[in-house]
């Protein structure tokens, strides 16, 4: 006879906390909608698509609903599969129209990967508890876009707009292309440290990325202020994986 795998039952702030982070990427990109600039480019990607853009006014009301649902209502199994089916469809209808979004230096793609790890984990650990897979797949999901973000668009795929944004900052006294492979290196590196690292260097790692969660887009925002009412969410889709790695932080406390 096959036993359930069970875990350590996840306390209430524990499910708000997940939850909160999940919803708060619906949040944001629901009431993006309000900013002229969000439409202009939302107007631009349906157009593409043959779509009319009440669909846009609609989707984002469905958003704002769902996050309402999310914070107010326990996991349930077709509030995962929603979420995760929607950013997977999204993921790829995007890339089909443009690749290069997967690569974008801001992760308004490979952001999704954290989310999608962070939606599964608030299932799971109300299904399941804390048990050893949901523990990692939380630490690896946050831990992977640190990788992504920083071999692929620092490192192989430099792009005008991100080396405008350092050369334009005045706070890098080296090339902008040599900064940015060092500071993808050093991003990458934090990714595999946050995997591999025990006890209080894992802690100083997962701490040193809340920080440049905080930092790194106030530098951007700073010369693009737009970038924080982007429909894909280049700055605010940092929000749930704050929430995740704060929340691999109170994990590994334990």
């Amino acid at each position: 006879m096959l036993l359930a795998v069970t875990g350590a039952p996840a306390t209430s702030r524990e499910l708000l906390w997940l939850k909160a982070g999940c919803a708060s990427i619906w949040f944001t990109t629901a009431l993006g909608v309000l900013h002229p600039y969000y439409r202009s480019v939302g107007h631009d990607f349906l157009s593409r698509l043959g779509l009319p853009d009440w669909l846009m006014l609609a989707t984002c009301a469905a958003e704002f609903v769902l996050a309402v649902v999310i914070v107010t209502s326990a996991p349930k199994t077709w509030l995962f599969v929603g979420q995760a089916g929607g950013v997977v469809v999204f993921t790829l209808i995007l890339a089909t129209l443009d690749p290069m979004l997967l690569v974008h230096p801001y992760g308004v793609l490979s952001k999704n990967y954290p989310f999608l790890a962070l939606v599964t984990v608030t299932w799971l650990v109300a299904t399941e508890g804390w048990t050893p897979r949901v523990t990692w797949l939380l630490r690896g999901g946050m831990a992977l876009v640190w990788v992504t973000e920083g071999i692929f668009p620092k490192v192989f795929f430099q792009q005008p707009m991100e080396l405008a944004v350092v050369s334009g900052s005045g706070l890098v006294p080296i090339s902008p292309s040599t900064f940015l492979v060092v500071l993808g290196l050093a991003q990458a590196a934090s990714g595999v440290a946050a995997l591999v690292f025990k006890g209080r260097l894992l802690l100083f790692v997962l701490g040193a990325q809340v920080f440049a969660l905080a930092v790194l887009p106030a530098l951007v925002s700073w010369q693009d202020p737009t970038l924080w009412f982007h429909p894909f969410g280049p700055m605010t889709k940092n929000l749930p994986i704050v929430a995740g790695t704060l929340m691999v932080i109170h994990r590994c406390r334990r």
